[in-house]
């Protein structure tokens, strides 16, 4: 009797230590709204604020670490730009505060403060922090606070905050089995 159960408790035995779960990264893409207040003067002197729309895109490479990119336009002032960066969550539960920053190319919105176009076009570099609610979820909200410098003629800058709409392309948080060991 005892080695029969013993037969039977033996497969469960030899697999006791598989099936340990791994990370799966996975994408999730959106809209973003968001206002640029400028701080430098020539910039400042001719708009207090300016709005902005994204489109946005966020891939989970790491469990609490992802690489993010926008696209988008700034009005008025026909603004434009391009820009990757990498955010770094803080905790791992599904309201979680970020820090990141992005690096690409601006079109500073404002055709008054320049005399040439290419005078208002440059690198742009941004440091940002914010929560992230949902983290895990197919549907997800960004709250960001920013600074950004755009090097143009002037080296315009500023203060910026923007709320994202994301909605992830494959399954958010989902754990695989490695069977591999």
């Amino acid at each position: 009797m005892w080695k029969a159960l013993f037969l039977m408790l033996l497969p469960l035995l030899a697999f006791a230590g598989e099936g340990t779960s791994s990370f799966s990264p996975w994408s999730s893409y959106g809209l973003e709204l968001g206002s640029v207040m400028p701080v430098n003067d020539s910039w400042n002197e001719e708009t207090s604020a300016f709005l902005y729309g994204n489109f946005i895109a966020n891939f989970q490479v790491l469990p609490m670490m992802s690489v993010t990119g926008d696209a988008g336009y700034a009005f008025p002032g026909n603004g434009f730009n391009v820009k990757i960066g990498l955010e770094q969550q803080l905790l791992s539960t599904d309201f979680s505060p970020f820090v990141g920053g992005m690096a690409g190319l601006d079109i500073v919105p404002d055709d008054d403060h320049v005399s040439k176009f290419s005078d208002r076009v440059g690198p742009i570099l941004e440091a940002n922090a914010g929560l992230l609610f949902f983290r895990n979820s197919y549907f997800s909200f960004r709250l960001k606070g920013s600074y950004q410098w755009t090097f143009d003629k002037e080296l315009d800058h500023g203060w910026g905050v923007s709320l994202g709409v994301l909605f992830a392309n494959s399954r958010p948080g989902l754990k695989a089995i490695d069977v591999s060991k």
